[in-house]
């Protein structure tokens, strides 16, 4: 006699499995960005949220509806509520953090830049290389359809051999985004000012299309803020293979710009962001092709799919270190006004 399985309702006896997760941290990226991304994945639940002040910490768990809130996050990668965490607090927080949630087993999706040092960063890294957790840089201008793009058509070859790359990232400074986040313009609670913040992005993006840097001359100022920190940095580089580029960075500017030109053997490429446009511009008068972008998929979404896949993060550690490692080459050239070449020699220096 057989034994039918009745099934009552469509969804009963199909798995129901969603990272919980736990962000430490709730200014304005975790508010504006993180916490609404992970509620827009069908496969994610922010279960907890932590603040060193209370009345923030709870105040954020009743807004986005997160049952539990902490204001130590040792409590928190602890409680067993969490399978990943989102780690948005002032730089020379992160590694603390970082390490405690990968040596808890718990998946990291880590704010740019990942430390304010790469000793730190590759602490980080050793976390993660023992943990059964993924740690994720959240680099997450590379994930902008225009750069997505960008990479695809310089490896295509379509402008052929590449000789030299220009990125500019500027806009008005932190006030304008994160008011309360005084730490932006605090050299030892962020490692630096313009450069390491959005600098970062133009050195991840560059490392990803381009290739690795050789050596580096820049140059930082302070032109319009009373800060400890420079509000303006230009960088010249050479690549391994020769190529040339420069990096351009300020918290001066409005309205912001946010670009890179590459040039090729056979044409130039422009990425704009802020337009949205991809074109290139080809050689021997062939024309202009305009290059259609993909839809977009945050870094949010990417890290959860890679959590609950076992998957490769998007952006690793090593690579989170690597755009790092550039941007302090470059501050190191700036302030001993030589060039500096890369890898860096970190020992005793605090790089």
């Amino acid at each position: 006699m057989s034994t039918e399985i009745m099934i009552s309702t469509a969804e009963e006896g199909v798995q129901d499995e969603k990272l919980r997760v736990g962000v430490v941290g709730t200014g304005a990226i975790a508010q504006r960005f993180h916490i609404p991304e992970y509620q827009d994945h069908s496969d994610a639940v922010v279960t907890a949220v932590c603040d060193v002040e209370e009345k923030k910490a709870k105040e954020v768990a009743a807004t986005f509806e997160a049952e539990e809130y902490y204001t130590d996050y040792s409590d928190l990668v602890e409680s067993g509520t969490v399978d990943a965490v989102s780690v948005c607090l002032p730089n020379h927080l992160h590694e603390e953090v970082v390490t405690a949630a990968l040596e808890a087993d718990v998946h990291v999706l880590c704010e740019k830049p990942m430390a304010t040092s790469v000793a730190e960063a590759d602490r980080m890294i050793e976390a993660a290389r023992n943990s059964s957790a993924i740690l994720m840089i959240d680099q997450s201008e590379r994930f902008h359809p225009v750069y997505v793009k960008a990479s695809e058509v310089l490896e295509s070859g379509l402008i052929g051999e590449i000789e030299s790359v220009r990125s500019r990232f500027s806009h008005s400074g932190p006030a304008g985004w994160s008011p309360r986040s005084t730490w932006f313009t605090d050299a030892e609670s962020s490692g630096g000012g313009a450069m390491v913040d959005i600098g970062i992005h133009n050195a991840d993006i560059v490392l990803d299309t381009i290739g690795a840097v050789d050596e580096v001359m820049a140059y930082t100022d302070t032109f319009e803020y009373d800060f400890d920190v420079e509000d303006t940095a230009v960088a010249c580089m050479q690549f391994e293979d020769g190529m040339l580029g420069t990096f351009e960075v300020s918290w001066t500017t409005d309205p912001e710009a946010i670009e890179m030109q590459v040039v090729g053997t056979e044409g130039v490429l422009y990425a704009d962001k802020i337009a949205e446009e991809l074109y290139v511009e080809l050689s021997d008068e062939r024309g202009t092709v305009d290059v259609p972008l993909p839809e977009y998929r945050s870094p949010i979404k990417r890290f959860v799919d890679a959590s609950l896949g076992d998957g490769e993060p998007p952006v690793t550690g090593e690579e989170g270190r690597d755009a790092l490692e550039l941007v302090m080459a470059i501050y190191r050239a700036a302030e001993k006004g030589t060039a500096v070449s890369l890898p860096l020699d970190t020992d005793g220096d605090g790089a």
